[in-house]
């Protein structure tokens, strides 16, 4: 959402993930291991802004954080006991800098939803009070730019990055039953996809067709692809850190291994066509026309790079994203 290039490009496929070019593991929960920056590819929004002689500020944006040689001019590096207020107050506090040192381009991640989602439901009522603390948090931001009269200046952009589905013991599939996980050089269970990289290369075949045949005999809800028979529309092939065997499992249905259990409620990384993995959108300011009750179409979050980079004048390089240039979306900016 930050370079408008899908993880093939930028390279972060998954929350871990092996590199064969680097021989190294890459690992979201080991932040002194993530934040080295031949991990992430691509250029972040808040990296073209300093680029081009503008100031960003980001606050526990995933990917912020990497040691990159261009930094935003102003960071606030992940913190899980951070209060949705402090993080508005900080933005707040950025809009009343001076002129010369205010950013044009800032950005908050809010997590509380997505945590309440995983550990208690996506309609529960903790995921409900979660909502209404960000809700409230959302209208401190809003009252603060009412009483700094900069309505038709700042442009507010409010987005997700999925949706959310329940998941039960009921609809997991425990590939440790079809295949010897001692095999496998990395996993990441209870997701909706596997990937699967084998410490032997030569024992990979074998380990697709075991899955594959699996699969098929039994009608198993889940797909087996090479990584080069992986659809095009998922844009999940052209990278040498996405697994050579991907395992899909069909909506509402986990890849996961007898002793893990099930320990979260809420998950998602399903087909983003899927109904429940849709995310929000929604923009006010002097960059979107007010279209009144009427909706825009759905569009590829890849797209948020350039509507972004239109509100500020920032300028979007011939090759950078994956977003469709001056698509509809991007013109009201």
């Amino acid at each position: 959402m930050g370079t408008g290039l899908y993880p093939s490009s930028h390279g972060i496929v998954a929350n871990m993930f092996y590199d064969p070019v680097l021989d190294d593991d890459f690992n979201y929960r080991i932040p002194d291991k993530s934040w080295d920056p031949k991990w992430w590819g691509g250029e972040p929004i808040w990296e073209t802004a300093v680029q081009q002689n503008q100031r960003s500020g980001v606050i526990m944006w995933p990917g912020g954080e990497s040691w990159r040689p261009v930094r935003p001019t102003y960071h606030v590096q992940h913190k899980s006991s951070t209060a949705v207020s402090e993080k508005i107050d900080t933005l707040i506090s950025w809009l009343d800098k001076p002129r010369e040192e205010r950013p044009t381009v800032m950005m908050t991640y809010i997590s509380e939803v997505d945590t309440a989602g995983h550990y208690f439901g996506p309609d529960s009522k903790r995921c409900q009070k979660a909502l209404i603390q960000v809700d409230d948090a959302l209208g401190t931001l809003l009252n603060g730019i009412r009483e700094r009269n900069l309505e038709n200046v700042v442009n507010l952009v409010l987005v997700s990055d999925h949706g959310m589905s329940y998941v039960t013991a009921a609809k997991s599939i425990y590939y440790d039953d079809y295949i010897d996980t001692s095999e496998l050089l990395l996993e990441e269970s209870l997701q909706p996809h596997l990937g699967i990289r084998t410490r032997d290369p030569k024992r990979l075949p074998k380990i697709y067709n075991t899955l594959k045949n699996a699969q098929q005999k039994d009608n198993l809800p889940f797909k087996v692809y090479r990584r080069e028979e992986i659809p095009e529309r998922y844009n999940y092939a052209n990278n040498e850190r996405i697994a050579p065997v991907v395992v899909l499992a069909d909506p509402g249905y986990v890849m996961t291994r007898r002793d893990m259990g099930i320990p979260v409620v809420g998950v998602h990384g399903w087909d983003n066509e899927m109904e429940e993995m849709r995310a929000i959108f929604m923009a006010s300011g002097p960059s979107f026309p007010n279209y009144g009750s009427e909706k825009l179409s759905a569009f590829e979050n890849v797209e948020l790079y350039e509507i972004i980079a239109r509100t500020v004048g920032l300028q979007v390089k011939d090759g950078s994203t994956d977003g469709v240039r001056n698509g509809y979306v991007a013109r009201p900016c």
